[in-house]
């Protein structure tokens, strides 16, 4: 008999591995139910079952494709090249002072432009996964996580403009 505590080990690893493959959240679901529902008819362990919880996750590619590593490099880039240029021009309208002869204003609102993409891929990835027979989380995904992509830039942005203001 496998123990609850196996199985939601299993399940944890499991969706960690789905989610790093790119697969859809509702098909996480589905994909985590199977197994659930195998070891709860069997009383098999899920490794004996399935294997390791990345081998199987590999093992459904077939199905979803991960998408190319450029792909994720150039959201990489832009997320950075975005929050640089947040961050330059919120520094620019709080100080009142043009950067590199433009507006801040121009600037926020090409990072905030650029920071569309990374911020959708964030979003995307960060879907709750939810059991289809229950509509239950299956694995508690954090709330402050998406939120913290977006609030760390605007501290950091803060925390600079304070201590410009007190060196001033």
């Amino acid at each position: 008999m496998t123990s609850p505590e196996t199985i939601t080990e299993y399940r944890e690893a499991l969706v960690l591995h789905l989610r790093l493959q790119e697969v859809p959240a509702d098909r996480i679901g589905e994909i985590v139910a199977e197994v659930e529902s195998h070891v709860a008819d069997t009383g098999e362990d899920p490794a004996d079952a399935f294997g390791s919880p990345r081998d199987y996750a590999r093992s459904l590619t077939d199905e979803h494709r991960k998408p190319p590593w450029w792909w994720t490099t150039t959201t990489l880039v832009l997320a950075a090249a975005a929050g640089w240029l947040i961050g330059q021009g919120a520094f620019a309208v709080l100080l009142g002072e043009p950067y590199w002869g433009r507006s801040g204003w121009l600037w926020l609102a090409t990072g905030v432009a650029l920071g569309v993409p990374p911020a959708y891929m964030v979003s995307r990835r960060s879907q709750e996964v939810r059991d289809p027979r229950t509509g239950e989380p299956l694995v508690r995904t954090p709330r402050w996580a998406a939120v913290g992509f977006y609030l760390i830039p605007v501290a950091i942005v803060l925390v600079g403009w304070v201590a410009v203001l007190l060196a001033r």
